[in-house]
């Protein structure tokens, strides 16, 4: 087919080869769960590795370790489990399986400050090992932790949680109520009425009525229980629309004329799982990890909820065009006889691998594929120690803002899908710094989802009076003073600096006061 001008149609019915990478390896019998927001100083680390930036997307294997430092973080596992991180902490995902048909979760929070939220199945089991205290979530709730290498808390707000402090019998903690121990485990555990919440849990709060909405909505679109995570994302970054030959497709909001998927992020090599696609989108999960991609004349690239049900690397396939390496998204299952209006909307167009920081894989040059002279077929994925081309070249024309004399094959959306000007006021963000923190995509997120901006403060005196906690904030101008938090009738309880409020750095929204600042 060499020095041939390949039709089109032809190559499209290629692609259908492509669906899957080759030597594809199943992925339903493990558990990756992703990083669904970074704002700050997040960091990940992998068994027997450093400790590196972990961006937004990053999928996390059991074994990894997470920390924040002037930073918030969340974690979105399957099936609404949520962890979400204050500054100054640390979660290990110590085991993430799979048994007896349900999804067994162990933790591991050496010190911060921690809120977990879950809706378990029967099946399901969720366990949190801290020092001194070793907790078990029987079935939904929501629960807080906040550790320090002198004293521990457990605040429950809704459901129970089973909190052995090694110290007796364990401690069947329902909500409302709120647990401490100290680290010395010399002196029984303290169990009062929970402290006023503060921004921290406020934040939490409010983040989960607005993902919980915004699931509720695309779940009634998409209609595939195989999806598990990302659902809120297509809610809040792009609209669904009607997409000729497919049904319903989902195109993000504000992309411009030439955009195309696999473009803005990397590819990361992540051992057992190989290559795998990070988007710098902050919609990139869902999209990137399931489903499949089209590009419509007229219309322009959309996402289809039909492919790939269960989680892969990406949605895309490793070629070689004229012996360069690249990738393609992945089309949809194609019937025995394809319609001429499915087979135009495939994808068309290859990215050359580029290379990328610290040995990633970045977006290279992109190429149209009806031009003469193409070599097109499939790949294997690189080695690890992939190095990309100083220059890339091949007989086609090169596509990156669009050829100047041929008709671009990554078509835009015409005027009746705009998206830039159909974004609701509601996703603009508030007047943001112009230095966001590094992996941060807050551009277009809903102000009650972004992080609040005094840390959390894990700072809890008891009040002899009343018999509760009173939880001290130290706000963003720094209380980690360390020393004795006195009650009313004097009894006190040591406080440490370690998780308490440090003076972090303003964030990009601004200061959200004492109440959380959200709407």
């Amino acid at each position: 087919m060499k020095n041939k001008l390949i039709p089109l149609a032809l190559l499209a019915m290629g692609f259908v080869l492509f669906a899957q990478p080759a030597m594809a390896q199943d992925y339903s019998n493990i558990r990756i769960v992703r990083l669904s927001f970074v704002e700050g100083t997040v960091e990940y680390q992998r068994p027997g590795q450093d400790w590196q930036d972990a961006r937004l997307n990053l999928p996390i294997q059991e074994g990894f370790a997470l920390r924040t430092t002037d930073g918030y973080a969340e974690v979105e596992f399957e099936d609404s489990l949520t962890l979400r991180l204050g500054t100054n902490a640390i979660v290990e995902f110590t085991g993430l399986a799979l048994q007896n048909g349900g999804r067994v979760t162990k933790l591991t929070v050496p010190q911060g400050t921690a809120i977990i939220s879950a809706k378990l199945k029967r099946e399901d089991a969720v366990s949190v090992a801290a020092p001194n205290l070793n907790l078990n979530l029987p079935r939904n709730g929501r629960f807080r932790m906040d550790i320090s290498p002198t004293n521990s808390w457990v605040t429950v707000f809704h459901g129970k949680v089973e909190v052995d402090s090694h110290n007796g019998t364990p401690t069947l903690l329902s909500g409302g109520h709120t647990l401490h121990v100290d680290a010395s485990g010399s002196s029984s555990p303290e169990v009062a009425s929970n402290p006023p919440q503060d921004d921290f849990d406020k934040w939490v709060s409010h983040r989960e009525q607005a993902l919980n909405t915004a699931q509720s909505e695309t779940s009634s679109v998409l209609g595939n229980n195989s999806y598990s995570m990302g659902y809120a994302d297509l809610y809040n970054y792009g609209v669904w629309s009607y997409i000729p030959g497919y049904g319903a497709g989902w195109m993000p909001y504000g992309v411009g004329m030439g955009w195309m998927p696999f473009m803005d992020g990397q590819w990361q090599f992540m051992g057992g799982t190989g290559w795998n696609w990070m988007s710098g989108e902050p919609w990139g999960w869902l999209p990137y990890h399931f489903g499949s991609w089209v590009n419509t004349p007229g219309v322009g690239w959309a996402w289809l909820p039909v492919g790939a049900n269960t989680w892969t690397p990406a949605t895309a396939s490793w070629v070689h065009l004229n012996n360069q390496l690249g990738w393609i998204p992945n089309g949809p299952p194609l019937s025995s006889k394809p319609t001429k209006t499915q087979l135009a909307a495939l994808p068309s167009t290859v990215i050359l691998a580029g290379q990328g920081a610290n040995g990633a894989i970045g977006a290279g040059t992109r190429m149209p594929l009806a031009r003469e002279g193409m070599s097109l077929e499939a790949a294997a994925a690189p080695l690890p120690s992939f190095n990309a081309p100083t220059k890339q070249s091949t007989k086609a024309t090169v596509l990156a803002s669009g050829p100047a004399n041929s008709k671009s094959i990554v078509q835009s959306a015409p005027a009746s899908l705009a998206r830039v000007a159909s974004v609701p006021a509601s996703l603009h963000a508030p007047s943001a710094s112009t230095t966001q923190p590094q992996g941060t995509r807050l551009s277009s997120m809903p102000r009650a989802m972004m992080a609040p901006h005094s840390a959390p403060a894990p700072l809890i005196a008891r009040g002899a009076s009343n018999g509760g906690f009173m939880r001290h904030s130290g706000g963003a101008g720094g209380g980690g003073n360390t020393g004795t938090m006195s009650g009313s009738s004097g009894t006190s309880v040591s406080a440490s600096p370690s998780t308490s409020a440090t003076g972090s750095a303003s964030h990009s929204g601004g200061s959200m006061g004492s109440s959380g600042g959200h709407r």
